[in-house]
Parts: C-alpha cells; sequence; structure tokens
C-alpha cells in the first residue's frame, strides 16, 4: 500500500510496525508530510515532500533496495516527488557511486549534485538519512533546512535509475523501465543509530538463560561487514533483567552467522565470552571443552578459566583490528590511510578485498588462520573489566559488550594493597605529618593514622558501626564489600572492578550508573554547571581559574566556601553537571562548617559527574552515585595537600576539555604518586563535556634538537567515539590516521609549525610526567630545563 498525499487526502504507507524504521505520514496533517521514525531510539525525523506534477500527488513506497547505499540502512523507500526537505539543520555530503564527496551543502553554500546516481548524506539528524537521486540535482537551504530538487522528468530515463516491481518486491534495474507506472525519482534510506538498548531481555537464574540472552547481542549490529567496527554501526545489547523465564522483546533476536561459541555453562566462562559473542554475532552452545567455529573453521579453546578468558579477550582484539585493517582496503567503504592496515599489510600481506567480500563467517575463519601474535601489538584497547562470576552481576553485561570491554571471569586473584608505590605515598604522607604538626596537611578530618591495610582504611575504621548502603545488584556488597583491592594488571589503558570490594587503580561501575548514560549526553554549546565547594580556606588554591577555558561552550561556575551540613545536603539535591568537593572526609563523612555530612545518608541527588579531592573519600564518592550520581573521582588513602591540589587542578582542566574520567585520570596518574591516590566510581566513561576533536589526546614529547620537536600523541576512546574511531591530531603533518585508542607514531615536527597549531587550540602536553597546557607554556624553555 501506498502513502500518497494529495491535498487533504491520506493514507498510510506499508511500512510493517515492527520495522526498525518506518516512513509514516507526519503528525503535522499537511500534505507531503512524513515522519522517519526510529522504533530503538524512539524519535524521528520530519520530512518534507512536493513535486511539480501538475496533480499535487506525492507517494512513497518502502521497496528493498539498501544494496542501492553504500553504508548500511534499515529501510528503503521510493519516493515519487520532485523535492525532499528533512527538516533538521544539517550539512549535506554528495557522494559519487566510488563513495567519495563531489560535493558539500551547507546553509551558506548550496551546491549542485553532478548528473548521474549520488548518494546525499545528512552530516546530523536524529535518524541516520540518506537521499539517492540522479542527477543532475541541487541542495539549496530555506530556513537553514536542506532541500534536495531533482528536476521534472520527461522520459523514462530520467526517473529514478531503475526501481522495478516485481512479485518479490523490489528488484534493481538500469535501462529506466517502471512496469509499475509511477515512476520513483528519489530514494531515501534510513538508519538507526542504535545508541540505545532495543528493549530488555528477562532471563531465570542459572547459566543456560545468560547464554540465550548473550546469543541475541548480535542482533544489535547494523552491520556484518568489516565496518562494524566503526562504533557507530555496532549498536548497543538489549539490556538484561533477572525474572522467572526467558522473554525478549521485538528487535531483538539470535541471528544466525554461523558463528558459534562452545563454551561451558558456567557464569565466569559466558560472563568472559560476552564481548567476543556480541561483536562476532555467536550463538552460545554448551560444551565441557571450549571453542571457537567459524564456518568450517574451529579453534580450541582452553578449559582452564583464567586462561578461558584471557583466550577469549585476545581473541576479540584480533578479530577487532583485522577487521579495521580490512574496512580500509580498496573495496571497503572510505579510502583512508589508516595505520593498523599499513602495518598489517606489511607484517601479513592478506588478501584485503577478498576478506572483505567475504561472509561474516567466512572471514572470521580466515582470521583464525592469523596467529594471534601478530595482531596484539597493533592497538592499545581501552578497556578491561573483571567481573565475579555470579548471578546478580548479569546484568552489567550488555555495558560491557557495549563499550568492547576485556573480561576477566573469574577475576585473577587480585594483588594486596601493600606494595612499593603505596608504601612510598603512605611514607610521603607520614613524613607530612611529622614535618608540621597541621592536620591541614593532609585531607583527612581525623586524627591520627586510620587502621591500615598498607594505610588504607578498612570497614573495622568505620568507627560507628554502620555498613555502606548498597543499592546496585553489581556492588556484591559481601563482608569484603569494605576492603581495598588491588587488581592484577591487565594489557589495557584502564580497568574496572565488578565485585567484592573498592579497586586500586581501576574504576568501581555500577548497573544503575551505566543505565543512567543511556539517558545523559556530553553538553554541547550548551551551559556547563560546576560548583565548587571548598570547606577549608588552607585549600583554596585548588580553585582559582581552573574552569571555563574552551571555546565555544559556556561555564556556570560557582563557588561555595565553609557551608553547614544543611547547606552542603540542599546543594546536592541540586542540578549540577559536575561538583568538586575541596576539604577534609573522615569516617563520619564530609566536614562542613558545623559537622559532617554522610553522603551515604542521600535519598537522591541532581549531581552528574563529581570530583572529591579529600582523603580516603571513596565511600563518601560510592553513596554519591548510589544516590543517583553517573560517576566520579575518589581517593583511596590519606592525601598530602601539595599531591591533592596538583592533581585536582590537573583534573578539572582535563575534564574542561572533555577527557571522560577514566582517560583524565590515567594522565594523572603518570605523575608521581597520583596512580595509586585516586580511582573512580561509576561510570568510567562519564564526560563533563564533548571534546572540540571528537577524541580526547595528550601530547607525550620527547626530545628536542635544532627547533625538531619528537612527539607521541595518545587517544583516548569516549562513549559517542567508541572503539575504532579513527583520530589524527591537528598537528600530525601527515595524512595517516590512527585508531583512537592509545599511542600512535612518533610524530616529528618542527617548531614554528607546531606553534601554529598549537594556536588553533589548547590542548595538554606532558613532559616526564607534568602536564602543561600548548596555550601557556614556552616548549622550547621547559624541555630546555
Amino acid at each position: 500500500m501506498d502513502g500518497r498525499h494529495r491535498g487533504d487526502s491520506r493514507r498510510l504507507d506499508d511500512d510493517p510496525d515492527d520495522a526498525l524504521v518506518r516512513l509514516e505520514p507526519g503528525a503535522a496533517a499537511a500534505p507531503g508530510a512524513y515522519d522517519i521514525v526510529d522504533s530503538v531510539e524512539e524519535v524521528r525525523l520530519p520530512i518534507g515532500m512536493a513535486t511539480d506534477d501538475t496533480r499535487g500527488v506525492t507517494t512513497a513506497r518502502r521497496v528493498d533496495a539498501a544494496d542501492r547505499f553504500p553504508a548500511p540502512v534499515d529501510g528503503t523507500w521510493a519516493v515519487d516527488a520532485t523535492a525532499v526537505t528533512p527538516l533538521c539543520t544539517a550539512d549535506v555530503y554528495v557522494r559519487a557511486p566510488d563513495n567519495t564527496v563531489v560535493a558539500t551543502a551547507t546553509a551558506e553554500a548550496p551546491a549542485r549534485v553532478p548528473a548521474g546516481p549520488h548518494v546525499l548524506e545528512l552530516s546530523t539528524a536524529p535518524v541516520k538519512t540518506y537521499v539517492r537521486v540522479v542527477g543532475p540535482a541541487r541542495v539549496s537551504y530555506a530556513d537553514r533546512y536542506p532541500r534536495v530538487s531533482v528536476k521534472d522528468p520527461t522520459d523514462a530515463d530520467d526517473r529514478f535509475d531503475g526501481i522495478a516491481a516485481d512479485g518479490d518486491g523490489y528488484a534493481a534495474s538500469h535501462d529506466g523501465a517502471d512496469p509499475a507506472g509511477d515512476g520513483a525519482r528519489i530514494l531515501l534510506g534510513a538508519r538507526s543509530r542504535r545508541m540505545s538498548p532495543p528493549g530488555t531481555v528477562t532471563v531465570p537464574d542459572g547459566p543456560a538463560g545468560v547464554a540465550q540472552a548473550i546469543s541475541t547481542f548480535g542482533s544489535a549490529l547494523a552491520t556484518t561487514s568489516p565496518e562494524r567496527s566503526f562504533p557507530t554501526l555496532r549498536g548497543h545489547p538489549p539490556l538484561i533483567e533477572r525474572g522467572e523465564k526467558f522473554d525478549a522483546p521485538r528487535f531483538v533476536e539470535r541471528v544466525d552467522t554461523g558463528v558459534t561459541l562452545g563454551l561451558p555453562f558456567e557464569y565466569g566462562a559466558l560472563y568472559a565470552a560476552t564481548p567476543l559473542a556480541f561483536y562476532l554475532s555467536a550463538t552460545i552452545e554448551e560444551s565441557d571443552r571450549p571453542y571457537l567455529r567459524a564456518g568450517e573453521i574451529r579453534r580450541d579453546l582452553p578449559s582452564d578459566p583464567d586462561a578461558l578468558s584471557e583466550a577469549l579477550s585476545a581473541l576479540l582484539r584480533h578479530c577487532f583490528t583485522l577487521d579495521c585493517a580490512t574496512r580500509a582496503c580498496a573495496v571497503g567503504l572510505y579510502d583512508v590511510e589508516l595505520r593498523v592496515h599499513e602495518v598489517l599489510t606489511e607484517r601479513l600481506d592478506p588478501p584485503w578485498e577478498e576478506w572483505y567480500e567475504a561472509s561474516l563467517a567466512e572471514r572470521t575463519g580466515q582470521y583464525l588462520t592469523v596467529p594471534t601474535t601478530a595482531t596484539l601489538d597493533c592497538l592499545d584497547w581501552p578497556h578491561t573489566t573483571d567481573v565475579a562470576p555470579a548471578a546478580e552481576n548479569v546484568s552489567i553485561l550488555p555495558f560491557l559488550a557495549s563499550d568492547l570491554s576485556a573480561v576477566r571471569s573469574p577475576a585473577p586473584e587480585p594483588e594486596t594493597t601493600s606494595d612499593g608505590d603505596v608504601v612510598e605515598l603512605n611514607e610521603f604522607v607520614r613524613a607530612s605529618r611529622d614535618a608540621v604538626s597541621s592536620a591541614a596537611l593532609t585531607r583527612s578530618a581525623g586524627e591520627g593514622d586510620p587502621t591500615v591495610v598498607g594505610m588504607l582504611p578498612t570497614a573495622d575504621a568505620l568507627g560507628d558501626g554502620r555498613a555502606p548502603t548498597t543499592r546496585g545488584p553489581t556492588q556484591n556488597a559481601t563482608d569484603d564489600s569494605d576492603r581495598v583491592v588491588t587488581p592484577r594488571e591487565a594489557d589495557s589503558i584502564a580497568q574496572s572492578w565488578v565485585g567484592p570490594g573498592f579497586p586500586m587503580r581501576a574504576a568501581k561501575p555500577t548497573v544503575e550508573a551505566y543505565r543512567r548514560r543511556l539517558d545523559r549526553t556530553p553538553a554541547e554549546d550548551l551551559t556547563i554547571g560546576v560548583t565548587v565547594v571548598c570547606n577549608d580556606e588552607a585549600m583554596v588554591d585548588e580553585l582559582g581559574d581552573t574552569y571555563g577555558f574552551r571555546d565555544h561552550v559556556t561555564f556556570d561556575i560557582r563557588e561555595e566556601l565553609d557551608l553547614t551540613v544543611a547547606e552542603l545536603r540542599d546543594l546536592l539535591a541540586e542540578d549540577h553537571d559536575f561538583f568538586h568537593y575541596v576539604g577534609h572526609v573522615d569516617e563520619r563523612g564530609m566536614e562542613c562548617a558545623d559537622g559532617f555530612l554522610d553522603l551515604r545518608t542521600l535519598e537522591s541527588t541532581g549531581v552528574d559527574a563529581f570530583l572529591l579531592n579529600a582523603c580516603t573519600s571513596y565511600r563518601q564518592g560510592m553513596g554519591l552515585v548510589e544516590a543517583g550520581a553517573l560517576g566520579g573521582v575518589v581517593s583511596l588513602t590519606d592525601l598530602p595537600n601539595s599531591l591533592a591540589t596538583r592533581v585536582g587542578r590537573d583534573l578539572a582542566r582535563l575534564f574542561d576539555a572533555g577527557f571522560p574520567l577514566y582517560a583524565a585520570l590515567d594522565v594523572v596518574g603518570t605523575g608521581p604518586f597520583a596512580g595509586n591516590a585516586y580511582s573512580i566510581v561509576g561510570d568510567p566513561l562519564v564526560q563533563l563535556c564533548q571534546c572540540a576533536s571528537g577524541t580526547p589526546h595528550v601530547v607525550q614529547f620527547g626530545s628536542y634538537d635544532d627547533d625538531v620537536f619528537e612527539f607521541v600523541p595518545k587517544y583516548y576512546t569516549t562513549r559517542p567515539f567508541g572503539m575504532g574511531t579513527m583520530s589524527n591530531a591537528h598537528f600530525d603533518p601527515g595524512e595517516v590516521q590512527y585508531i583512537s585508542s592509545g599511542t600512535g607514531d612518533t610524530i616529528r615536527i618542527a617548531k614554528s609549525e607546531l606553534e601554529s597549531s598549537f594556536s588553533l587550540g589548547n590542548s595538554p602536553i606532558q613532559i616526564q610526567g607534568e602536564i602543561y597546557w600548548s596555550s601557556e607554556v614556552d616548549l622550547t624553555d621547559v624541555l630546555e630545563t
């Protein structure tokens, strides 16, 4: 059935109700008004259609023509109109059949579409949208909305090139024929952005239900081609909740790709396999002898739980790395110079184009013939998460899969907290106390040392007998819930810990914090509210001009001094994009002018992200997360004031520049003592604001000689720009792109060129562990010093 508009006459088109994206008559009852509806994200893009036909009729019908678009689409519609106007403020990229951009239209500069078939891509829209036309055509703007116009054809050859109806739908034809009798001049294509989970899968207790749920995760992928290594084409797996029986919503089903993971039905093995199963869209079946089978090729995996976790993580990295390299071949969607492609071409010289054209199972099978040792040094993996193999942790799996975090389950036995670095930090704190008998030198409100495990307070040191509130299903609040642990080092930039205790050098996320991320995105071109509370005049040096250095981003900075308990409680009930606390904390809570406020007693908070820069603030930080915050940086030990001030200012500047929590902490963690003193509670990917360049990076300087600088950029993934995003530092004179996670190649650049590049923005620079900012430092003086 057509969607046909003439005057006030309207008919619904033939889109099925369960389609990921639909085209339906618009909410505004106007001729030619339609909406492209994203059923997953629950957003819509209004689109106007017009025709020069004397009948004044526009028609739209769903067709099977996804192969006419270079990028994946979830729905296509043939439109009989001479103009379409998406009601969004977007630039329009005009792409030739080889996917190269031949013109760009903006509100300031309209563009012409050359003769022949072209695909027009909207740069920004709530639903990813493409318009395919046969030129000549024109892109103009009215009220900043792009309008795509094609001429009214005088013969069949000028009509849209060959959507011909038959009994099975619509087949491509290139002779201009149109047996349906109502030729289409424009073809629309749309794809759900899939940033939100497509519903919730209910699983009964027991590993079998978990395996069934994980087997549906691949339904979130927008494509099974190597381009799914782009974060925008992976989507978000469905959420998981525990219930009495298995149940999956629409849009969620197992996809048979020919890839199977055989695993023992145990929580640990299934949790460790989740990211790989998602990325390969694999079906999980029970097997006492673990294996991965792709098509006709099978690889046996180790049975030892620790070795199995390691092997599954290695395969995730291996397949992902090869997909990134394969997508950059000559027949891929985007013709770019990608460093990992160049490295592996020289190392392996594989049949890239053959791999690209293969099915997912065939391609993965070929990847399994390549030793994992050939690829594991190509990319720095962003995250590793240790997960206790318990039923209550199943709900965190969709978020770890979405982030492509490597998972170790069961977690390797934690190290003790009394390692050398902590002892050195403790001696530094004690020396500060002995040197000056003033409590202001540290940020603990208590007198004397707490009960310690290497200077770290244990549960017995709470003093008031209260156990912390544990509202989240992944807190695993056992008898050891308040113990500080040091997860075993992992081969990744950052680590997280889902289990008993508070981790050193790792984040402690919760399911609730991850779920809150779905309702919140970093502010862009909006006012960002930062509230700084200092309850000790001796620590005001940490305040200063710390926030608001960004161009084109407005900060509303509020400073409060010496608040009372009631005032701090009221303040935390208000909305704050970021809350920065400077002061003292002990077992009683946050020190105020008239007492202490224990954040574990809060029922709710309007704080999104936070920095609690006080001694042993991790319990208070977890209280803030459990009250509704997304995440924040906390301390695990006593802090000498000099260290806290330096780290607090550095973290604030990095948050201001768009670094997520984990990335900012990784940068400051290279400085003395800071790596062991601070940790993260809640979601480690929380950002205060978007980074101006999309992916944050820090410049790590090496040598300087004859007015030539040598440095290495280090990139960090974010939630909007996840693993697989390509980056190139704006000061890098080369054309090569890098996968934006970890260190790139060493770059040599003349001083004059570098200073010119730095004048374009304010970037963090790291020299021997110290952080500088490009707009404020003379690099020659610093390096010579």
